[in-house]
Formats: structure tokens, C-alpha cells, sequence
């Protein structure tokens, strides 16, 4: 008995969903405009306390870089949604 109930339950041989093939480049530019703006951010605010003979506000520049690689991630992914909308599919 347990046998047919396991066989009734067996699951049905579903096709594979076809993958969708990634462009690394476009992950390898926006990784690297991200990379360039938290670095040009956190240089910008470095040299303006340098030329400013001012000390160096080490919480400032942390808070800038930080909130300038989260809007870089929030656009990056909505970037990616735009140009590659199959990989974000379930």
C-alpha cells in the first residue's frame, strides 16, 4: 500500500526552464562605475578637509561613502533590471 501511494505521488518530469546565458561585462562596468563613485566620493570629501587645513572628519567621509555605495547599489540593480529583466524573473 505504501508503494502505490508513493508511486501515485511521484513528481512529473517538468522540462528544465531555459537559463538565461549573464553578461559579465555589464556586471564588470557597473561594478566599476559603483567602485569609482564610493572612492571619488570618499576623495572628494578627503581633499576638500585637506585644503580647507582642516582635520580630517572621519565620520563625514565614512556617512558620504556609505550613503553614496547604497544609492550606487539601488541604481545598479536598477540598471540591471532594465537591461537584463530575465535574470530577476522567479
Amino acid at each position: 500500500m505504501l508503494r502505490q501511494s508513493v508511486e501515485s505521488y511521484a513528481p512529473e518530469s517538468v522540462p528544465q526552464a531555459r537559463r538565461v546565458r549573464r553578461d559579465r561585462s555589464l556586471s564588470f562596468i557597473l561594478w566599476s562605475l559603483w567602485t569609482l563613485a564610493v572612492a571619488a566620493t570618499a576623495f572628494w570629501h578627503w581633499r576638500s578637509d585637506i585644503l580647507a587645513q582642516q582635520p580630517v572628519n572621519m565620520v563625514g567621509l565614512v556617512v558620504y561613502s556609505v550613503l553614496t555605495g547604497l544609492v550606487g547599489m539601488l541604481v545598479l540593480t536598477l540598471i540591471e533590471r532594465w537591461l537584463e529583466p530575465l535574470r530577476f524573473l522567479d
